[in-house]
């Protein structure tokens, strides 16, 4: 075989170190129509050889109108500390004044400042009540994720003085999930949201699990504790599959192939998104690391200069490469974190998404109790039906055929329930996936622009530190000619 026809080297994968393959779906790449396969493209247990193919709901995805949001800008901010008084007053806990501005009119000039149409405080535990009655009216739909309680808010609560800094990052973050809720084709339009938007009172006179009273408080809980356990027990924790659809009575073939389907990629994405945000945490700690051992040498070549400036001058030079470096680094970390939060919003979404398909299964679970109820009153009535006619008990007979037609209603409702939950289930998939396929490729070519750019810039920084070492040593034959410690690594 002659040199010439020898084939090509390999070159590496554009999706080197990525658990995404090359499924757009997951936000990977797709493969060059028509190019030869190369090593590159081989079967790996990321590549799309070994994905499952994507389900209708996701491929044959039609995005529906756009939703117009009701309300216009939704502002949380004015964090004010509240001190409890009294026996069962609890720990001090921070509240949020939030505000409702009115929404901007076609017509209407939109740099002209917009008018507050409702301003309400609320406290971190009504957003969670929020967000549980919107997950009780639309069953199936996947929510925004709500911000997580801080690890160190355990601490504060029980200190008498707790952070601003805490608050105002708080007041933020409450801000941007608001805002998503508004926007949300489910919950925007939901009555619970409107309440929590516009009542003036205080909300636990209209939702009593958050009521000021203790009493009031404990008997809602109390009420709502079976539940909720019983939710958890049904899959709340397990990873999302076919086996838990299927042991709650799914018999919907495209429900099943998406809870495969979702399954497989919300394992990958949790497993990736943290390394990806490790890997981000890396280059930060870098940049500090390589900025804080340029502003030791730099005082180092100070305090030698005044003995001995000759052996001062290397020192100056490599602490401004060091310094400049770190800088560099510390603005690509930054760069990268506000790159990949749509890898973490879709990272926080999986739970969210996996309480959607426990919707569907608490459904089916309604629905086959409705229907074992419907079947056993009307088995009870042909039974008994001929009996009581011969014996003349016809107003019995006539309640026994009412108690079947109410339960077969109630059966009838629960399935179309089922069927509600299922629908909206499959378009929430389908939403969130034409969103990760959009946000990841943007984010994707931001991230590699940012490492472009910064691996060029830090490779113009070293070049002018040996150059300055060049003209600083001409006499040394190892800088002279470009071969000093780094470059024999390389």
């Amino acid at each position: 075989q002659t040199a010439g026809a020898r084939a090509a080297p390999p070159q590496p994968s554009v999706l080197a170190g990525m658990h995404v393959g090359h499924d757009v779906n997951l936000g990977g790449v797709a493969p060059s129509p028509g190019g030869a396969p190369t090593s590159s493209q081989s079967p790996t247990k990321y590549s799309n050889n070994n994905f499952p193919v994507a389900p209708a709901a996701i491929t044959n995805y039609v995005p529906a109108a756009p939703f117009d949001p009701i309300y216009g800008k939704i502002v949380v901010n004015d964090p004010m500390l509240i001190q409890g008084t009294g026996l069962f007053a609890g720990p001090p806990h921070w509240t949020y004044l939030v505000t409702v501005y009115a929404k901007a009119s076609q017509s209407a000039n939109n740099d002209a400042p917009r008018q507050p149409i409702s301003a309400v405080r609320r406290r971190f535990r009504h957003f969670v009540a929020l967000e549980d009655r919107l997950r009780s009216s639309v069953p199936g739909a996947i929510l925004p994720p709500r911000p997580d309680k801080h690890p160190a808010r355990a601490i504060e609560e029980a200190t008498a003085r707790q952070s601003a800094d805490f608050a105002g990052q708080r007041a933020n973050e409450l801000t941007a999930y608001v805002d998503a809720l508004s926007r949300h084709p489910h919950a925007g339009s939901s009555p619970e949201l409107k309440l929590f938007l516009t009542l003036q009172d205080h909300i636990g006179a209209a939702w009593p699990e958050v009521s000021s009273s203790a009493f009031t408080r404990m008997t809602a809980v109390g009420s709502a504790t079976v539940e909720k356990l019983t939710e958890s027990v049904d899959g709340m924790l397990s990873e999302l599959g076919v086996a838990q659809q299927v042991a709650a009575g799914e018999d919907s073939a495209e429900i099943l192939a998406l809870a495969a389907y979702e399954g497989r990629r919300i394992g990958a994405v949790s497993s990736s998104v943290p390394k990806v945000e490790g890997a981000v945490s890396l280059i930060r700690e870098r940049g500090d690391r390589t900025g804080a051992a340029g502003l030791e040498m730099s005082k180092l070549a100070k305090d030698v200069g005044w003995c001995d400036s000759d052996l001062a001058a290397p020192m100056e030079v490599l602490s401004s490469a060091l310094l400049r470096s770190g800088r560099r680094t510390k603005r690509l970390g930054l760069e990268l974190s506000a790159a990949i939060a749509p890898f973490v919003v879709q990272y926080r979404t999986c739970k969210y998404e996996q309480m959607a398909f426990a919707d569907r299964r608490s459904a089916l679970k309604r629905r086959t109790e409705a229907r074992t109820k419907a079947d056993g009153r009307a088995a009870k009535l042909m039974m008994n039906q001929t009996s009581m006619q011969s014996m003349g008990r016809l107003g019995t007979l006539e309640r026994m055929e009412t108690e079947a037609a109410m339960y077969d209603e109630m059966a009838t409702e629960a399935g179309r329930e089922a069927d509600d939950v299922a629908m909206r289930l499959q378009t929430e998939v389908g939403r969130i996936g034409a969103a990760r396929a959009r946000e990841w490729d943007m984010s994707m070519k931001v991230v590699a622009s940012g490492m472009k750019e910064a691996c060029g810039e830090n490779a113009s920084i070293w070049e002018s530190a040996l150059e300055a070492f060049r003209r600083e040593f001409p006499e040394c034959p190892e800088i002279a000619n470009g071969e000093g410690g780094g470059n024999r690594g390389v």
